[in-house]
């Protein structure tokens, strides 16, 4: 071989070793494209997985906002409430006889069993019916109200929104209206408050009425009858009154607002009105002194005043009436009743009463407790409900200061009076001197009325009666 041909031969070996070099780094360089795209398609998928990797326009944060807003609104809505309706005395939650109709057509469901009727027509449900045997019935009007025709509200026949459920017992039938908290709060809010009010103090309403329904719905009190609530003054009162707009417009401007105290939905108590002082739970039903309601003198300058607990300074107070207060202007801040011996003392069983002492007193003025001694024995009462119940004779006249106006109760307006011994015909006679209407513990409606008049709105009602307390 010439020197030519090896030299020939060396170049055409340095080509191939060069070639196959350079083909050795291009399949590296693949290798390494495509390790990259699978590690890039797999941080892809990760991302959606996890949604992080999303389109532009779920990542606005408004829409997300308002999604939940919405959610939110439909979970409140949703939320329902079971009220047992009372007989047409209100004094049994049992019924002998039930008549039912609707605004629109009804449906009736009886063992699984749909049958549906036209707007207007009555169906009966008696013990002595042809549907004797029927045990529980639901009846439902979609597109209208449920009318009960065997009962009357305020001289008219109710009408109801939700549903009804009917169950037959041994003592007779009971009736559960089902609805959502805020078409409740629509039959209970001008039922306890006339529609009439500043809407501020109407807008204070929903949310008391609001939050107090939400506490029972979770006590379970009334979890043997399949209801939460009754619809009398037990609980709230529901239906006495119709519906109307301007009740409607407070629970709406209020939805969902609630009272709370350390993060939790205090029991919202409220009464008709105040004698001028707010009385503490403590006072009214004894057991551990709470924050939320405290003895506070009704007026707008806040002042403090001495407390009520002494007899001439309570006397003082109930009788001179000399302080305006929030609830000074209205019919029950100041009342009178006469007792006579004989009659009181046959109401308590110890013959002829010959003695009234008060033992004690709250700061508030409300008394706690009260002795009665009578010709043939004596008897302590305690507790402001006890108190307001056995000293009060059924359809003793009760007279209201402001108007001369003369009224029969249940019991006596309040717990918070005075008493003055006397004789009318030779007969022994007390004077009950008291002011107020109802156990005095948290919102006085009377109040809240007055305060919006004043200018406050409802957030700052809610915040007076209910001390250490926030709404939302």
């Amino acid at each position: 071989m010439t020197a030519k041909q090896k030299n020939i031969r060396k170049s055409r070996i340095h080509r191939n070793k060069k070639y196959q070099k350079k083909q050795k780094i291009r399949r590296r360089l693949w290798f390494i494209l495509a390790l990259s795209v699978l590690f890039l398609g797999c941080l892809i998928f990760d991302c959606q997985k996890k949604r992080m990797f999303q389109p532009e326009k779920k990542q606005v944060k408004p829409v997300k906002d308002n999604k939940s807003k919405e959610a939110a609104k439909k979970d409140r809505d949703k939320e329902k409430i079971r009220v047992l309706i009372t007989n047409d005395a209100m004094n049994s939650i049992y019924h002998d006889r039930i008549c039912v109709s609707g605004t629109q057509d009804v449906i009736v469901t009886v063992n699984g069993r749909r049958k549906h009727y036209k707007k207007g027509k009555t169906i009966i449900f008696s013990e002595k019916g042809k549907n004797k045997q029927i045990k529980r019935v639901k009846i439902s009007c979609p597109n209208g109200r449920i009318r009960i025709k065997s009962i009357t509200r305020s001289g008219k026949i109710p009408e109801y929104r939700g549903s009804m459920m009917i169950t037959r017992k041994k003592k007779g039938f009971l009736v559960v209206n089902t609805l959502s908290v805020e078409e409740y709060l629509f039959g209970v809010v001008p039922s306890e408050m006339p529609s009439s009010y500043p809407m501020e103090a109407l807008k204070a309403q929903a949310v008391c009425a609001r939050s107090f329904a939400w506490k029972q719905m979770r006590s379970n009190s009334y979890k043997d009858y399949g209801a939460d609530v009754d619809d009398t003054t037990s609980f709230q009162v529901y239906r006495m009154t119709d519906e109307d707009k301007r009740t409607r417009r407070a629970v709406r401007a209020t939805a969902g607002k609630k009272v709370y105290s350390d993060n939790r939905v205090i029991t919202t108590y409220y009464y008709s009105t105040s004698w001028g002082y707010s009385a503490s739970e403590e006072e009214a039903w004894g057991g551990v002194k709470g924050k939320n309601y405290p003895v506070r003198f009704q007026s707008s300058g806040e002042e403090d005043r001495e407390d009520l607990m002494q007899e001439k300074r309570f006397y003082d107070f109930i009788v001179k009436d000399s302080m305006k207060t929030f609830d000074s202007g209205y019919d029950w801040y100041r009342w009178q009743v006469k007792l006579t011996g004989e009659i009181l003392g046959a109401k308590l069983g110890i013959g002829k009463v010959q003695r009234i002492r008060i033992l004690k007193r709250g700061k508030s003025g409300l008394i706690r407790r009260i002795r009665i001694i009578g010709t043939k024995g004596r008897v302590t009462i305690e507790g402001q409900e006890k108190i307001r119940q056995q000293l009060y004779p059924v359809g003793t006249e009760i007279v209201r200061k402001s108007s001369g106006e003369k009224t029969v109760l249940s019991m006596l307006p309040s717990a918070a009076f005075t008493v003055l011994d006397g004789t009318e015909d030779g007969k022994v006679v007390f004077t009950l001197l008291g002011g107020g209407l109802g156990h005095g513990v948290g919102m006085s409606q009377n109040g809240a009325g007055e305060m919006a008049r004043q200018g406050y709105n409802y957030k700052e009602i809610l915040q007076h009666y209910y001390s250490h307390c926030e709404i939302r």
